[in-house]
């Protein structure tokens, strides 16, 4: 007879998050089963490592991230979805400010250079969202897709708001920064996408 789990997936990944938003880097399993209230065995018998939960834990902020891009495309003019796309990386740090320290465990590359066996399916396209939303506001303001365009929209949307906001992670994210956030991605999204 299979024994009963004493904690769900997600309850575990709740705990996970916790731990990463309290001690980053160094959080471990005995955090987690800190926060859980309940034994090791009850992680490992979902997840066979430390690595396997904490990637797990991040997948799933990512997608939840993933889930807020869709509001930014309601808008019609382009560069303001660009702007829109812009504010919904410091709107997620500042309301999910566990989820987003969560986000700075890994990179993706360096997860896909070596992916967890059990997580590898679940790495797989993890980022086509942010590709395909990059590609269509690129194409909504440009007419078409470049690299330089792509590079552009790119550098406007996801880079240049998080490196406002990176050093501010995990904590309070003051609601001024928005305004600087939305300023310089409305400056690059407005330059052209040809060649000067």
């Amino acid at each position: 007879m299979t024994r009963r789990a004493l904690y769900t997936r997600d309850q575990i990944l709740d705990a996970a998050v916790e731990a990463a938003h309290a001690r980053g880097h160094a959080a471990t399993v005995a955090d987690v089963t800190t926060r859980l209230g309940g034994p090791s065995g009850s992680v490992y018998h979902r997840f066979p490592s430390r690595q396997s939960l904490f990637v797990a834990a991040w997948i799933r902020c990512v997608r939840q991230f993933h889930a807020t891009l869709p509001s930014a495309l309601e808008l019609d003019d382009p560069v303001e979805a660009i702007v829109a796309t812009g504010l919904l990386v410091s709107g997620f740090c500042r309301t999910q400010p566990a989820e987003a320290r969560t986000l700075t465990l890994f990179r993706y590359a360096n997860l896909m250079a070596a992916p967890p066996a059990d997580q590898e399916s679940d790495l797989q396209g993890l980022n086509d969202p942010v590709v395909a939303h990059i590609t269509t506001l690129t194409e909504r303001r440009f007419g078409q897709t470049n690299p330089r365009g792509l590079g552009l929209v790119s550098l406007a949307c996801r880079d240049t708001p998080y490196g406002m906001v990176r050093g501010l992670i995990g904590g309070p994210i003051p609601d001024w920064i928005d305004e600087p956030i939305a300023a310089a991605c409305q400056a690059i999204a407005r330059l052209s996408d040809a060649p000067a």
